[in-house]
């Protein structure tokens, strides 16, 4: 069997596996530290004690050194600064004995604590009396010694008691970032939770939307196919060639008095400054040919265009001879005709059939029903285009949330091993 071992060597022993849950770990880790690290508990309570004996001797050396005298024959200049710096020392002193204050458990993170608090209280309140025990050791030679050594023997103590902390110092630091390392993963975890929660909220929107959409779209071509719309279409197409005609008899309208214009502008002159004043009627219909012919239709015009006819005949309008002509031409026209009567009739026939075709548009409800629908279905293709970027992106983030909550939890684990020594893992389920 010997042979058999040294040929094949032994068999490395596994770490046993342990597996968790994530919510778990807290009490199992308390459980876990208290047996891991109560070994040196008994070696940190016995050094807790040694110390507080050290410190009682250290007071009581302090009181003698206090209530010392000096000693005889010593340099008269040192006498006198013999008492002032023996103060000094025993100040810090003082200082070491109430800041040194040993911790109520023996956990080697509390001695560890302890122990760099109370190295670095002894180092600066020695390193505070450098000179004044120059004085004091000349002076009182012996209790100075025997405060110098019990405070050596402090120092050994607390030397002694980091010895076997210091060996496990390691995981003792990996230990003490545990609960860090679990407060991070919590924080990644409820970050998860409410992505999780504001994606189920916009996914649920965004089915609400594209159903609404859908429906929305439906309606619409329902709408687009529909009689009524065809209908709407055709009065449409009728309104608008009532108008173009319209506005075809308007610019005959205004070319039958653009000839007139300038006859027109001179009257209007001359009665603005009293030359020859017109009567309150002819006054408006002169005004109204000038800005808006078409509105004279209906009107009778006779007077005005016999009264323009006789300021052309006479000159009071001062018009070249074949503008004249062609101004009386056209008053002729005008009046010995029924171009006027025919167009005023072609217009309101004509406007009178656009208002009821108009009428009967206001009527189809099928216009603003297809207005609000059109409306709708773009705010929700807009609503839902900005849902699907929004999602990506909180997708993208909650990955990545993921992922470092998988990384945190594989470091976790390696350092649980570190501190426990077993093969440790740790799921989030």
């Amino acid at each position: 069997m010997k042979l058999i071992k040294k040929i094949f060597g032994k068999k490395e022993e596994v770490p046993p596996l342990t597996s968790l849950k994530f919510d778990e770990l807290p009490d199992w880790i308390e459980t876990e530290s208290e047996k891991t690290f109560s070994k040196l508990q008994p070696s940190i309570r016995q050094k807790y004690e040694e110390i507080d004996i050290a410190l009682g001797t250290l007071n009581e050396k302090k009181e003698q050194l206090q209530d010392a005298r000096q000693i005889e024959g010593a340099y008269k200049r040192i006498e006198k600064a013999g008492a002032s710096n023996r103060d000094n020392v025993i100040k810090n002193l003082n200082i070491i004995l109430d800041k040194t204050n040993i911790p109520n458990d023996a956990t080697p993170s509390s001695a560890f604590a302890f122990y760099m608090d109370a190295k670095s209280t002894l180092k600066t309140c020695i390193e505070n009396t450098i000179r004044s025990q120059q004085y004091v050791k000349a002076l009182y030679p012996g209790e100075y010694q025997l405060v110098m050594e019990e405070l050596s023997h402090l120092d050994t103590l607390l030397d002694e008691l980091i010895a076997p902390v210091n060996k496990i110092k390691d995981r003792l630091d990996a230990y003490d970032r545990l609960p860090e390392e679990i407060e991070s993963i919590n924080q990644t975890r409820q970050q998860i939770k409410e992505k999780e929660n504001e994606i189920l909220g916009l996914e649920k929107k965004y089915d609400s939307l594209k159903d609404e959409l859908q429906t929305c779209e439906s309606k619409l071509a329902g709408l687009k196919n529909s009689e009524e719309l065809m209908k709407a279409k055709e009065l449409e197409k009728l309104s608008e060639a009532l108008i173009e005609q319209i506005s075809s008899i308007d610019f005959n309208i205004k070319g039958l008095f653009t000839p007139l214009s300038k006859a027109i502008l001179r009257m209007e002159k001359q009665d603005e400054s009293g030359r020859h004043i017109l009567s309150p009627d002819s006054r408006n219909i002169l005004i109204t040919l000038k800005d808006d012919p078409v509105s004279v239709l209906g009107t009778d015009i006779t007077s005005l265009l016999l009264d323009i006819r006789k300021r052309v005949e006479d000159g009071t309008l001062g018009l070249k001879e074949q503008k004249k002509n062609k101004t009386l031409e056209q008053i002729d026209r005008l009046a010995g005709t029924d171009a006027l009567l025919i167009l005023h009739d072609q217009r309101r026939s004509f406007s009178l059939e656009l208002d009821r075709i108009l009428e009967e548009l206001n009527g189809f409800t099928v216009y603003k029903e297809k207005t609000i629908l059109e409306k709708q279905v773009s705010e929700d293709r807009s609503m839902i285009d900005s849902i699907e970027q929004e999602l990506e992106l909180k997708r993208k983030y909650l990955v990545r949330l993921k992922e470092e909550t998988e990384r945190s939890i594989t470091e976790l684990n390696s350092n649980l091993r570190n501190v426990f020594g077993d093969i440790i893992e740790v799921s989030l389920s």
